[in-house]
């Protein structure tokens, strides 16, 4: 495949800090599949705000950007640790070998994943490198052609043969030169349709196509996805709306006859710094809140569906 049209990959740490590189690592760690975490204490409840507790949950943030700093794993598990929580730490294959080693020393909270641009030349034998050293899915990035686009199915084929879970970015996008043309939600209908066995995480619920995310989850058991970015903070004022589009309570006329609950369909992330993970379950508990979402479907959202996606017990 030809090389991605911007300098690749250039290390995003985060939606939000796009323009900031950050270090490469060398090197190569040749380590296998990790276990199954390790059951950690964690607090019954803690303020996410004055005047609000958490319930305790077990948490998993599926959509976690590696970023090259000291103290970044010790960040991370302190905050998450609390919480209850692991996080899906992605990078790029130069990134990876600092990732590999955290998730080594923390098993309990942190879950490898490796990171590719779609179009670069090196794409397969990064997937190949990520197999053979543990990743537990792939966050997919930078596509030139429609992510549908019979190009990429190598790719898609060769993760599904992983096992690995594939983190789409859809919607808007403050990196590159992409826009949002070619990463529109509507583009994973096919894909999930084409690759069934392959679970597929559309990041920031296609951000703005609201209502074109919400009906590729609703038509797709293999489509889940998260509502990072700038959502939860520009609809803050209206969350109610979010009801607009995950509006199915279950089968319906005109739907999958195995239609899950609409809020099943979402998965938790953060796209933030770790010690941003009260604030963004406080907008999660919001939203809920303003949609009347039950407690059993928050726990299947908050860690639940990840754990059963990865094959990670749930922790009490």
């Amino acid at each position: 495949m030809n090389n991605p049209p911007t300098a690749s990959p250039n290390l995003l740490s985060s939606r939000r800090d796009f323009l900031k590189f950050s270090g490469s690592i060398a090197g190569l760690a040749a380590l296998g599949r990790l276990p199954a975490a390790a059951a950690v204490e964690a607090p019954a409840s803690r303020p996410v705000r004055p005047g609000r507790p958490m319930p305790r949950r077990f948490i998993i943030d599926c959509h976690m950007h590696y970023r090259s700093r000291p103290d970044y794993f010790d960040g991370l598990v302190g905050t998450f640790r609390e919480r209850n929580a692991m996080a899906c730490v992605n990078g790029w294959r130069a990134e990876y070998p600092a990732i590999i080693r955290g998730a080594q020393q923390h098993p309990d909270t942190v879950i490898p994943f490796g990171r590719i641009s779609v179009d670069a030349a090196t794409v397969m034998a990064d997937l190949d490198y990520f197999a053979a050293n543990g990743a537990r899915g792939i966050k997919l990035r930078d596509p030139r052609y429609n992510w549908d686009d019979e190009r990429y199915f190598p790719i898609y084929e060769r993760i599904e043969k992983g096992g690995w879970p594939a983190l789409f970015h859809t919607g808007i996008a403050g990196f590159g030169t992409m826009g949002f043309a070619r990463m529109r939600a509507e583009y994973l209908l096919t894909i999930a349709a084409r690759f069934t066995k392959l679970e597929i995480i559309g990041a920031h619920f296609g951000n703005p196509s609201y209502e074109e995310a919400a009906e590729v989850a609703r038509w797709c058991k293999n489509v889940h996805f998260d509502i990072t970015g700038s959502t939860l903070t520009k609809k803050q004022g209206n969350l109610k709306v979010i009801k607009e589009y995950l509006w199915w309570e279950g089968p319906t006329a005109h739907s999958d006859p195995k239609a899950e609950y609409a809020f099943d369909k979402l998965v938790f992330g953060t796209d933030e710094a770790p010690e941003q993970l009260d604030n963004m379950l406080s907008r999660y508990e919001d939203m809920f809140d303003a949609c009347g979402v039950p407690e059993a479907s928050r726990v299947k959202v908050y860690g639940g569906t990840m754990a059963r996606i990865l094959g990670i017990p749930v922790r009490g």
